[in-house]
This record gives structure tokens, C-alpha cells and sequence, in this order.
């Protein structure tokens, strides 16, 4: 059957398809980058995340597997937005309290120097003075008393340097501590190149922004394999979208957006696939009313459980 000038032609429609999803992925791996380049800092972590995009798309370009993408680059962008904003104004809090610490700083120095000058000329016109004095007795008055007011001179003159230094000191590790609070290394757990607690947090942060029903995935240990390699077993039995996030010393964590009804035969089947005698599921689903602490605690009850068992 031939084509009508008025049908579709699937050679065209094929090629279209194809710009399309190299436009996409194009696009995701532009975003990454722009990410890391806007915030290094936070921005790191995320453009790795999204280069792998092209990688798995290319095994899998179904419509679902599309669909999959989109969400998950959709949920990075949101998570990248809180954090890395969250940080830059954290930035900006720091650098206008420096700022504001730096003209204290020169109003406490430009004093300080007023004052030193004023004492020294006092000191001078009191030494010229004494030094019309013929009796040995008012002298050594004096200069008992013009040592008096040297070392309290000196004792002022050091307190002031030191609360100044020790203030500047503060604020200097506070900096440090903001700089280092987004590397990359301290949203990894070093022991298995997973995401850790800080970022499983925050991921809870962003899943509740989204309003959308979501469940909280446990894996729990209880002393099979170790977590490294029960990381590797998790991550072959859910989507390459999903990230996996060591909550624990012997849990990992992942998150299903969807409601517990959707997914417990998936989360029997991961189970199944885990080997249920040296692993735990354990699915909790976040309700609407639920806070971050609130499902955190939620979270901390259903470890605690699952250790006693």
C-alpha cells in the first residue's frame, strides 16, 4: 500500500522522532552543565547525575523510559533549585555580616587609633612637665603614675586586638563551614559511592515540594551482604532513574513516586529479588499531612523496628 501525499510517511515520522530525542538529550546534558557552572559546589553532583541521561535513554528510548527521564530530570532541577539557592543566600547572609563585621572592625580601629594618640600626647605633656620637677620624691610619683597608665594602655589595647581577632577567626569558620557544606563529598558515603543521609533528607524535602504521593523504600541488612555490594543488588532491580541513598550503617533507601497501593507487589518482587533471608523491605508512604520530621521519624521507628525483629 502506497502513501498518500495527505499520509504520514514512517521514514519521516522515524527521523523526526529521532531529532526529538537528540534535541532532548542535548538539552539535559546543556542543563548539567549549566548547573555546575552556575553553583560548582552543588551543581557537581546534580551534572553528573544528568550525563548518564544519554547513556541509559540510548538502551531504552521507549515512551515509558521518556516519561521516567523527564520526571527524574524534573526532580533533580527542583532539588538543585532549593539547595543551591538555599546556599547562595547563605553566601550572601555571610558576606554582608563580614561586611558589616569589616566596618565595625574599621570603626573600632580608627578609635583605638584616636585614643592611642590622644593617650601618647597626654603622656608627653605629662613627661615635659615632669621634667621641670626638681624634687626626687614628685618625680617618682610621676612616673609611678605614668607606668600605671601604660600597662592599663596596654592591657585595653590587647583585649580589643584579641576580641577583634577572635571575631574575624569566628566568622572565617563559618565561611569555611558554608564552603565545605555542598561538596560533593559530603552528600557521599565514602564506603560505598552512595548518596548519604544528608542527601536522603534533602530528597525528602523535594519529594513533599512536589506534592505528588511518594513512598519511602527501606532496605535493611541483617547481616548478609555488605552494604556495598547489597547497593549494587538494590540498584539492578529498580529504574536506573531511581537514586539509592545509604540511610544507615545497615540500611539503604530509595524513593517510588507513587502511592503504597501502586507499588507493593514491586516492593514484594524487590524483596524476592534481594533474597528475603538476609534482607528487609520496608515501604512507608509519605501522607499528605506528613512534615519532613515527621516522615523521618516515621522512617527512624521503622529501623528500629526492623533491628529488634
Amino acid at each position: 500500500m502506497r502513501s498518500t501525499p495527505d499520509s504520514p510517511n514512517p521514514e519521516a515520522i522515524e527521523q523526526l522522532e529521532q531529532t526529538a530525542l537528540a534535541a532532548y538529550l542535548s538539552t539535559v546534558v546543556a542543563v548539567g552543565n549549566c548547573m555546575e557552572e552556575v553553583c560548582p559546589p552543588v551543581g557537581a553532583m546534580y551534572r553528573d547525575r544528568l550525563l548518564k541521561l544519554p547513556r541509559r535513554i540510548g538502551f531504552d528510548a521507549t515512551p515509558q523510559a521518556l516519561e521516567q527521564s523527564r520526571e527524574a530530570v524534573e526532580t533533580d532541577l527542583l532539588e538543585y533549585s532549593r539547595t543551591a539557592s538555599a546556599w547562595i543566600a547563605a553566601g550572601s547572609n555571610h558576606a554582608a555580616m563580614l561586611l558589616d563585621h569589616l566596618r565595625a572592625t574599621e570603626e573600632t580601629l580608627a578609635a583605638s587609633a584616636d585614643l592611642q594618640r590622644a593617650f601618647l600626647e597626654d603622656l608627653a605633656n605629662h613627661i615635659a612637665t615632669a621634667a621641670e620637677v626638681d624634687s626626687e620624691a614628685d618625680l617618682r610619683v610621676g612616673f609611678k603614675r605614668y607606668a600605671a597608665g601604660l600597662r592599663a594602655y596596654s592591657r585595653r589595647a590587647l583585649a580589643e586586638k584579641l576580641a577583634t581577632v577572635a571575631d574575624l577567626r569566628r566568622r572565617r569558620e563559618e565561611i569555611d563551614a558554608w564552603l565545605a557544606e555542598a561538596t560533593t563529598s559530603n552528600f557521599t558515603d565514602t564506603e560505598t559511592g552512595l548518596l548519604n543521609r544528608v542527601a536522603a533528607e534533602r530528597r525528602i524535602l523535594t519529594q513533599i515540594g512536589k506534592k505528588k504521593p511518594f513512598c519511602v523504600i527501606l532496605v535493611g541488612s541483617t547481616g548478609g551482604p555488605i552494604m556495598k555490594d547489597l547497593g549494587d543488588r538494590l540498584a539492578a532491580t529498580i529504574r536506573p532513574y531511581d537514586v539509592i541513598f545509604r540511610w544507615s550503617q545497615d540500611e539503604l533507601m530509595t524513593i517510588f513516586e507513587a502511592p503504597e497501593a501502586a507499588i507493593a507487589t514491586r516492593a514484594q518482587q524487590i524483596g524476592g529479588w534481594l533474597g528475603e533471608s538476609s534482607c528487609v523491605v520496608t515501604v512507608l508512604e509519605h501522607l499528605s499531612e506528613d512534615s519532613a520530621a515527621q516522615l523521618i521519624a516515621k522512617i527512624e521507628s521503622a529501623s528500629t523496628c526492623a533491628a529488634r525483629c
